[in-house]
């Protein structure tokens, strides 16, 4: 039972406790989101389950904005990658039905009106 890999890049206090229960045995835990506090995780469980802890720094501002900006004036990745615009109101139809389905192509982006 679990993930394969999990990936938290949220910084909740409680997201890699989360994460490490979400991971299945074997699996892999990736650890993105920058937290505010100090957060206890219990060891002995991923230690019996073997999962793998990774970290890394997700992003620096200050040379990967202007970096990704670049990228995005001069290439036509956003064309590539963005998929349809769907209301919120569509998107079991529009979006998580064709995720489920494998037919989704690029990021779904979902309006809130």
């Amino acid at each position: 039972m679990g993930f394969d890999v999990v990936i938290e890049a949220t910084g909740a206090p409680h997201a890699p406790a989360a994460v490490i229960a979400g991971t299945r045995c074997g699996g892999r835990a990736l650890l993105v989101g920058l937290h505010g506090a100090a957060c206890e995780l219990e060891l002995t469980p991923m230690i019996l389950r073997e999962v793998d802890v990774f970290t890394t720094v997700a992003h620096v501002c200050d040379s990967d904005i202007p970096a990704a900006l670049e990228l995005l004036a001069q290439s036509d990745v956003a064309a590539v990658t963005v998929g349809p615009r769907i209301p919120l109101d569509e998107l079991v139809v529009e979006g998580l039905r064709p995720l489920a389905e494998r037919r989704a192509t690029g990021k779904i982006l979902v309006t809130p009106r």
